[in-house]
């Protein structure tokens, strides 16, 4: 048994604190898919309610898309049973076609949504994290990618996000808990880009621990951008209107942090803003972002209309 399984519920008590995942009293909902990191998670915060003191509560989704998902949702429900924690499940029966991963998790997290606890903690652990990073940066992200998923967002927390997924496997083996594993896993978006780490990992030893760490640091050099975003916006946006010559007076990088601010739909491509920061539509036209939108330049004023 490694030190490091032997002292997780310490770490774990200590992460909730140190990032304030929430406070004493408050009502926690553990999604509990049924696998390993989501089983370590419900059990390991059952184990040490006493420290952290979340009103803890359960649910699983049965999204519909597997013949064995009712079964998985039952053995989760005998867990919760067993530890005396509140359950319930929902299913969901998603359609089968396009963006289906999409569709799915916008589902799943409404109806965790729904239930209307104060923080909702999700299994997502380090090596999680390393893909996430990993996947962003294929896609060419900047920092608000790149920093990953945060120990907690909104009611979202992530009580396990500094721990590897081996030593979350390591404890639920020598804790006797049984979980299972989803066969969709390995051939999801997701499940590729695991496939590739054992390779990065015989190129650079610890390639999870330092694509997490990477995140890490990104997201504290993302909150003071932030704040500089935040006091250019409030001198360069006037009802609604964006003044051309003052936005190419900022740094390139809080240009295009202003951009995607401004135009306020997400799904618009970076390099398209790119093109502004990089010069076009100083003085009059328009550019078409897609989505239905385009950015316009007149008087030596940004806006975005509908295409």
């Amino acid at each position: 048994m490694t030190d490091s399984v032997r002292t997780l519920q310490r770490r774990v008590v200590e992460h909730i604190q140190v990032e304030s995942l929430w406070t004493p009293g408050q009502s926690v909902l553990v999604a509990v898919s049924g696998g390993v990191d989501s089983t370590a998670l419900l059990h390991l915060l059952h184990r040490t309610q006493g420290a952290h003191k979340a009103d803890l509560k359960v649910m699983s989704i049965d999204h519909g898309l597997r013949s064995e998902s009712e079964k998985e949702v039952q053995k989760v429900e005998a867990h919760c049973k067993t530890l005396g924690v509140p359950f319930e499940s929902r299913r969901l029966d998603i359609e089968v076609g396009p963006n289906l991963a999409e569709r799915a998790r916008d589902a799943r997290r409404e109806a965790l949504l729904s239930v209307g606890a104060d923080r909702i903690a999700t299994g997502h652990h380090q090596d999680d994290q390393a893909e996430t990073v990993l996947y962003h940066l294929l896609r060419g992200s900047g920092l608000r990618g790149l920093q990953g998923m945060q120990p907690r967002n909104g009611p979202w927390v992530r009580p396990l996000l500094r721990e590897p997924r081996s030593v979350l496997s390591g404890w639920a083996e020598r804790e006797g808990l049984s979980w299972v594993e989803d066969p969709s896993n390995a051939v999801s978006q997701r499940g590729r880009i695991r496939s590739l780490m054992p390779s990065l990992d015989t190129l650079h030893g610890g390639a999870s621990a330092a694509l997490a760490r990477t995140a890490r640091l990104l997201a504290r050099e993302d909150e003071l951008l932030a704040q500089l975003e935040d006091s250019a916006w409030s001198k360069l946006v006037v009802d609604g209107r964006l003044n051309r010559q003052s936005l190419a007076e900022q740094h390139p990088a809080i240009q295009l942090r202003l951009l995607r601010r401004f135009v306020g739909d997400g799904r618009v491509r970076a390099d398209m803003l790119e093109a502004v920061v990089q010069g076009s539509l100083m003085t009059r036209g328009q550019l078409d972002l897609g989505h239905g939108l385009r950015l316009v330049c007149s008087r030596g004023e940004l806006s975005v209309e509908c295409a």
